[in-house]
């Protein structure tokens, strides 16, 4: 870090176990326990864990959970993984052979432009700021329970949630089983001492989150965050208002706000509604990035570094002595590794200039950068890269090692520090909400539920998944469904709608998706015990009145000048007998028909609220039915099909509209189309001679 900002004092470190205290561990395990990073994800260091013995630590969660299902199936990834390095390594030696090493100087010339573009493209201000909280489920507890302060403790029971940074100079950390991580701390301390387990409280960490959040939204009204703990921030508009015109923070807040509103009301209006400017009106966030161009990047880092830390002392203090820690770059991938950097209750700043941006990133294992997990990590290993730094250095070879040009972009892009975010074009930004590949939802439970629960599990995940599509107004094409078993193993399967077909509510997820776990179950061989369920939509459409029409919008309120018909007959026959309507003993179910909103209510009641389904299979009810037992007030709708008005309720529009369908609109539409394809078939066909009579 070009500079680097501390707030209080580090946790009290634990004593390591002593290399004469090491009876208990199997000289066998030290030496597979390098094996452990590589295989669960628990074993990789975490913040508050630098200096720990791994090789130690390593030994003991191999020890024991070595013979564990999931170390079971890890290991069978793990060999699937070294099986594709094999063939990369032999189509590399291969490819050496016949190209040799003139190939790679001119790989790099090629990528030579690129990399330029990228470099010019930087932000000239670090501004992306990410801001962490401090093991911040076990903090929420730590106010109301300071005896924990120096004692091992995490939140959680079965799994760790996190934990303190006591704990974690036992390796303990989030994602690790519980029992694992009493072992780690019973025998790394000698016996001395016992892992404290604390009861999660998410009501009390959710209302910490919405304090923490309020604080930083004065800051960045646009601000996102990902999770209770973690928050990205943009202070460039408040820097220039703060800075460059000379405003205290409450007038910041302000104007930021009004911006904010303004930017939403332009939007809801359109092209024509904008609003003429008042010079006489609150201060303005637009143009703020010419207002810093008086400061120099130095000059900036600076005060932008105050504001950060000023930032974090006013949320321990809305929080009650909550911590938290910062990075600050111009680009939030560097901002997300720097906010790790220096924890707890720290911050570390990053320069723009591109000698700071590759001075800080170089050095790093490949493992920090996001995206790069543990499969990514090993491939490179294998072939030498380990660092930033040789990872750009060998740019020709990862080039060719990975197919998929996605994939090696990626990492071109990291080895010189550059992520989407150095650009805030209108354009990209844009261009990542519809780019959006897909939205999951996923949910591990214990093991030996039974059938119903599992699929009680399924329905709460597709309406959660439901929530989050309608929140951005998308509906999707495809939907798969994700199974994890007892065993670890993972199965999976997608299906894809009728072409035209999308969806988004909750109620056409789940058939679906419980159709597809009900065959993968029948195909199965072997015992099905579900411990995840997974619900992934892709293939979007965003939603509009143009691209997804409702039922709702075929039904429109009856003209002043229409007559009314009365209700359909309900001893109207429709064939099939048996529809799906009905269950298999011939009974009929509730059906949820949409109410249109153009319903004109003639006593005056208020109309029912609308679904926001898209009926992309509607079901063809039967026209016989019983009249309904719970009268409702006189409806007046036109219906889609004829064009006529119905008095009544949404039962006598349901039978008329089933009565259109089926009692012979369609056989007359097609009566039409055939007497119209007999008649040109009848015509005389002409010849080029009747035009010369």
């Amino acid at each position: 870090c070009s500079a680097i900002l501390r707030g209080g004092e580090r946790r009290t470190r634990v004593p390591l176990m002593t290399d004469n205290n090491n009876d208990d561990v199997s000289s066998n395990n030290v030496a597979t326990s390098a094996s452990a990073s590589a295989l669960i994800v628990s074993a990789t260091d975490k913040a508050g864990m630098e200096g720990i013995d791994r090789t130690k630590i390593d030994a003991i969660i191999l020890r024991e959970s070595g013979n564990s299902n999931f170390m079971k199936q890890q290991r069978k990834r793990d060999a699937a993984v070294d099986e594709r390095i094999a063939k990369m390594k032999k189509r590399l030696d291969e490819h050496m052979q016949n190209a040799g090493s003139h190939a790679w100087e001119e790989s790099e010339r090629r990528m030579q432009p690129e990399i330029d573009r990228l470099v010019k493209k930087r932000k000239r201000l670090s501004t992306c700021v990410v801001v962490d909280m401090d093991a911040f489920y076990m903090s929420c507890e730590l106010l109301s329970r300071p005896d924990l302060n120096d004692k091992p403790a995490v939140v959680g029971g079965g799994m760790v949630l996190t934990s303190n940074y006591v704990a974690r100079r036992y390796g303990v950390r989030s994602a690790m089983a519980g029992w694992i991580a009493d072992k780690l701390v019973e025998e790394l301390s000698n016996g001395k001492e016992k892992l404290v387990h604390v009861a999660s409280n998410f009501d009390l960490y959710t209302r910490k989150a919405h304090e923490v959040r309020l604080v930083l939204a004065e800051y960045d009204p646009k601000m996102r965050a990902y999770s209770l703990d973690e928050a990205y921030l943009d202070l460039e508009p408040y820097l220039s208002l703060r800075f460059g015109k000379g405003l205290k923070h409450e007038e910041v807040v302000a104007a930021l706000s009004t911006a904010d509103q303004s930017t939403f009301d332009k939007d809801e209006e359109g092209e024509d509604g904008g609003r003429e400017n008042d010079d006489d009106s609150k201060p303005s966030a637009e143009n703020e990035d010419a207002s810093l161009d008086h400061l120099s990047p130095d000059d900036a880092l600076k005060a932008t570094a105050t504001i950060v830390e000023e930032m974090r002392k006013r949320v321990t203090e809305a929080t009650g002595g909550l911590t938290c820690s910062a990075g600050l770059a111009n680009n939030f991938m560097l901002s997300k590794i720097a906010s790790d950097l220096n924890k707890p209750n720290g911050q570390c700043i990053v320069g723009p200039t591109n000698k700071e941006i590759l001075d800080f990133i170089r050095p790093m294992k490949v493992r920090k950068i996001g995206g790069i997990g543990r499969v990514t990590e090993k491939i490179l290993n294998a072939f030498g890269i380990n660092t930033v730094q040789e990872l750009y250095d060998r740019r020709a070879s990862v080039q060719f090692i990975f197919a998929k040009q996605a994939t090696a972009n990626f990492l071109l892009h990291r080895s010189v520090g550059w992520s989407n975010s150095d650009s805030n074009s209108k354009d990209e930004e844009e261009e990542s909400s519809l780019g959006q590949k897909g939205i999951s939802k996923e949910r591990t439970f214990r093991a030996g539920r039974t059938w119903g629960e599992v699929n009680g599990k399924l329905e709460e995940i597709a309406e959660a998944l439901s929530g989050a599509m309608q929140r951005k107004n998308l509906f999707a094409h495809t939907i798969t469904l994700k199974v994890k078993l007892s065993t670890f193993d993972i199965l999976s399967r997608a299906k894809s709608m009728a072409r035209g077909v999308y969806i988004q509510s909750a109620q056409e997820m789940i058939p679906i998706v419980s159709k597809i776990l009900s065959d993968l179950k029948k195909e199965h061989k072997g015992t099905f015990t579900v411990r995840l369920l997974g619900i992934r939509c892709s293939s979007f459409k965003e939603g509009s009145d143009s691209q997804q029409k409702q039922l709702d919008s075929f039904l429109v309120k009856k003209p002043a000048n229409s007559t009314t018909i009365p209700p359909v007959p309900t001893d109207i026959e429709s064939s099939p007998k048996k529809f799906d309507g009905q269950d298999e003993t011939g009974q009929k179910q509730e059906r949820n028909f949409v109410v249109s909103p153009y319903r004109k209510r003639t006593d005056g009641a208020s109309s029912p609220p609308v679904r926001r389904d898209i009926i992309s299979s509607p079901r063809p009810f039967a026209a016989a039915a019983a009249p309904a037992s719970v009268s409702s007030p006189v409806d007046e709708t036109v219906c889609p099909i004829c064009s006529k008005t119905i008095a009544g309720n949404n039962d006598n529009l349901n039978r008329h509209v089933d009565a259109c369908l089926n009692a012979g609109t369609v056989a007359m539409l097609v009566g039409e189309s055939n007497k119209e394809a007999n008649e040109r078939s009848n015509k005389k066909r002409r010849v080029l001679t009747d035009f010369f009579a």
